[in-house]
């Protein structure tokens, strides 16, 4: 099952990733019962966005549930890059408000960087 990680492609020796745990997820079940010391084998990167420093003046995402990941990390690859100035949007849909993965970091990117970052979010 693919999964993106949310730690930029520069960080060495481990990476984040965010996982939702369903209650009949088969991989979040697994993920869930991991102890300190676990370990499991991982492949990839299998994308095919490569994105360069100011490639674009302004970057329009949309994204559901946990769908965010992968925008998350262009995101943060963005705003982290003080020679980046790429403007962001980002439209958000989820269910409930606590169904919202990464909220808090999403809301310090966009109060850190106010002129470069709106977040729309869509709850049904």
């Amino acid at each position: 099952r693919p999964y993106t990680p949310t730690t930029l492609a520069d960080t060495l020796g481990h990476f984040d990733l965010v996982v939702k745990i369903y209650p009949q997820g088969k991989m979040s079940q697994i993920f869930d019962k991991l102890t300190i010391g676990k370990t499991l084998k991982f492949r990839g990167p299998m994308g095919r966005f490569k994105y360069e420093p100011n490639m674009k003046a302004f970057f329009g995402m949309v994204a559901g549930g946990t769908g965010i990941t992968p925008m998350f990390q262009v995101i943060k690859a963005i705003l982290e890059n003080p020679r980046d100035k790429t403007k962001l949007s980002l439209i958000f849909g989820n269910i409930t408000e606590d169904d919202i993965l990464l909220k808090s970091e999403l809301d310090g990117f966009q109060r850190t960087h106010p002129d470069r970052l709106e977040i729309f979010y869509i709850l049904d």
